[in-house]
């Protein structure tokens, strides 16, 4: 067995832990940007739908990992709800301008991140722990 495999194997025997606290950092992250005022959030230079999409993706793949027996309907819709409130919320935002568009990306994205895990990278990963056993 490699030592990527060694590693791996340690790292999944505490996974539920590890990726349940990967998944509420990137949580919080999400909760912090989409709340600061404008002026005080990083810009990336992409569009604000890209910047969405591309964060939700990564926390909706993080979070399906991490909850692996949930629905789809059960980790997405706490993306869909949160997303649409901190657009809301934007609105008194000095420097921030809600947008129906970036709820639709940023719910888009965590959909896309959920689908993406269970349908390619969990498998993926599963064969690959097979292999090397």
């Amino acid at each position: 067995m490699t030592a990527a495999a060694t590693g791996l194997r340690t790292l999944l025997r505490h996974k539920d832990r590890v990726l349940k606290g990967l998944a509420a950092v990137l949580w919080l992250v999400i909760v912090i940007l989409s709340l600061l005022p404008g002026s005080e959030r990083p810009h990336t230079g992409y569009s604000g739908n890209l910047e969405h999409f591309v964060a939700y993706l990564g926390t909706g793949a993080m979070t399906a990992f991490a909850f692996p027996a949930a629905s789809l309907l059960r980790l997405a819709l706490p993306f869909c709800l949160a997303s649409g409130l901190f657009e809301i919320a934007q609105t008194v935002i000095p420097g921030r301008s809600p947008g129906v568009d970036n709820w639709m990306a940023s719910s888009l994205g965590a959909l896309v991140g959920i689908i993406a895990v269970r349908t390619v990278a969990r498998p993926l990963l599963m064969r690959c722990l097979r292999r090397e056993t």
